[in-house]
C-alpha cells in the first residue's frame, strides 16, 4: 500500500503547476513546463499527431497524408512569444514548419492548474486561419493585444508567402479584432523581410489610445517599422546601428556555433511622460544605443545626427528580447549567450563592471526566447531553438519553460540595485 500511494504522489508532484520548483539559486520559479505542446480545441485535444485534418466530413490516416496536409505535427510546434494579462497566459506558435494548428494561443491560469497545459487558440477556433503565423506580441495600456501577422509558411524548402504581413490587435477584455492594416509594400524589403518581423513595441499614452506607435524590428533586412495608428500609416528606418556585429557572432548555444546574422531584435522604452527613449540592440552584438522616440515618431530623418551609442555590455552578453523596469530603471536582457538573464541599471554608464548576470541556468534557461515585465514581475519562454534547428530535441526531456521572478530580488545585491 505504501509503495502505491508513494507513486501515487510522485505522479501528482511531476504535473503540478504550483509545486515550488526554483532554478537560479531560487531567484526564479517555474511556473510552466512542457515536453511537447498540446492543444484544445473546444473539448477536442490533440495529444500526439493528429490522424485527421479539420474539414467537413474527412478522414485520413497519418500514413496517408503528406506534411503540408497534416493538422498536428506535435515535435514541430516550438512556442517563441509570451504575454501576461489578467489571468491569461498568451503563446505564440510561429509557423516554421507543417502541423501548426493555432499560431496565436492562451491558457486560462484560473482554470490551468497542470505543469504542462493544453494550449487553446484565440481567440476561439473557428478563427485559426485568419493568422497566419505570429512571433511575438505586445500588450498596452488600452486593452489591446498586439502582433504582426507576417503571412508567411516558413517552412524549409516550401517557404510560401500566404498574404501580405499585417498589424493587427485584440481587445482582450472582449477578444474581438479591433483593428488589422496591410504593412505598405514600401516598407518591406524584399522577400525576406516579413521573415524578420519578429518582434513589435507599442508606445502610447493611456489617455490618447488612437494615437499609439508601434515599432517594429526586422531583424532580416535591417530595419525599424513604424506604425501610426491614428495617421493608419507606416514608414521604415535604416540605420547601421541595426546591422549584426561581425565580431559578435559564432557564440555557442547548448554546443551548437550559432552563426545567424539576426538585426535590430528588441526595441524597450523608457517611462511614460516627457522625453522618452527607445533602447535598441541587434541580437548579434554586445552593443547597446538609444534615440529619442520623437524622432521615430516624426519619420526618423534626423536619426543619425540623433542617435546615442550607450555602450557595450561586456564578452557573451549577446541577447535577444530586453523589457526596461521603470520603477528600478533596469533594463533585463534575455542573455541568449550564457543561458541567463543580465541585467543593467540606466542610471549607470553602459560598461562591462555596471552589467550584473543575474540568473543563470544552462538547461532551463537554454535560449530564452521571450522576456516581459508585469509591474514587479518578470517572466521569460525558454524554447531551446539552437537545439531544434541544429539536432534533435528529446521528446522525453521538458523541453519549453515559463520561469517568474521579483524583479527586485533578481536585481538585489548586484550593481543594478540602487
Amino acid at each position: 500500500m505504501f509503495k502505491i500511494n508513494y507513486v501515487l504522489l510522485i505522479i501528482v508532484l511531476s504535473n503540478c503547476v504550483d509545486c515550488n520548483v526554483y532554478i537560479g539559486n531560487g531567484k526564479m520559479k517555474q511556473l510552466y513546463a512542457w515536453k511537447q505542446l498540446g492543444y484544445d480545441f473546444n473539448g477536442t485535444k490533440y495529444l500526439k499527431d493528429a490522424d485527421h485534418i479539420r474539414s467537413p466530413g474527412a478522414i485520413h490516416f497519418v500514413q496517408e497524408l503528406g506534411d503540408n496536409e497534416k493538422f498536428f505535427i506535435q515535435y514541430n510546434n516550438v512556442p517563441t512569444g509570451i504575454k501576461f494579462v489578467g489571468d491569461l497566459l498568451f503563446l505564440t506558435v510561429p509557423r516554421r514548419r507543417f502541423g501548426i494548428p493555432s499560431t496565436l494561443n492562451y491558457i486560462d491560469r484560473r482554470h490551468s492548474k497542470k505543469l504542462d497545459p493544453l494550449l487553446k487558440p484565440y481567440p476561439n477556433p473557428e478563427e485559426v486561419s485568419s493568422l497566419t503565423s505570429v512571433y511575438r506580441t505586445a500588450i498596452d495600456s488600452c486593452a489591446r493585444l498586439w502582433m504582426v501577422d507576417t503571412g508567411l509558411l516558413e517552412v524549409p524548402g516550401a517557404r510560401r508567402q500566404v498574404k501580405p504581413p499585417a498589424i493587427l490587435a485584440y481587445n482582450w477584455l472582449t477578444h474581438k479584432l479591433d483593428f488589422r492594416y496591410e504593412l505598405d509594400p514600401k516598407v518591406l524589403v524584399n522577400e525576406r523581410t516579413p521573415g524578420g518581423l519578429t518582434s513589435l513595441t507599442i508606445d502610447v499614452e493611456p489617455t490618447a489610445c488612437g494615437e499609439a506607435h508601434a515599432y517594429i524590428t526586422d531583424l532580416a533586412t535591417n530595419g525599424l517599422i513604424v506604425f501610426s495608428l491614428g495617421a493608419r500609416a507606416f514608414w521604415r528606418i535604416d540605420h547601421p546601428s541595426f546591422v549584426h556585429d561581425e565580431k559578435a557572432l559564432n557564440f555557442t548555444v547548448a554546443g551548437n556555433v550559432i552563426s545567424w546574422k539576426d538585426g535590430l531584435f528588441s526595441i524597450a522604452l523608457s517611462d511614460v511622460g516627457g522625453k522618452r527613449l527607445a533602447y535598441y540592440h541587434p541580437m548579434v552584438s554586445t552593443h547597446e544605443y538609444a534615440i529619442d522616440t520623437a524622432v521615430l515618431k516624426n519619420g526618423g530623418a534626423d536619426f543619425d545626427k540623433e542617435y546615442k551609442v550607450l555602450g557595450s555590455r561586456g564578452p557573451l552578453s549577446q541577447s535577444g528580447i530586453h523589457s526596461h523596469h521603470a520603477a528600478s530603471s533596469v533594463l533585463f536582457y534575455a542573455n541568449v549567450a550564457r543561458d541567463g538573464i543580465v541585467c543593467w541599471n540606466t542610471k549607470k554608464p553602459l560598461v562591462e563592471e555596471n552589467v550584473a548576470l543575474v540568473v543563470q541556468d544552462r538547461e532551463k534557461l537554454l535560449y530564452i526566447t521571450d522576456l516581459a515585465i508585469r509591474q514587479n514581475e518578470l517572466y521569460v519562454l525558454v524554447n531551446k531553438m539552437p537545439v531544434f534547428v541544429f539536432s534533435m530535441l528529446n521528446k522525453e526531456e521538458y523541453n519549453f519553460f515559463v520561469h517568474s521572478g521579483q524583479v527586485y530580488d533578481l536585481i538585489k545585491g548586484t550593481v543594478c540595485d540602487n
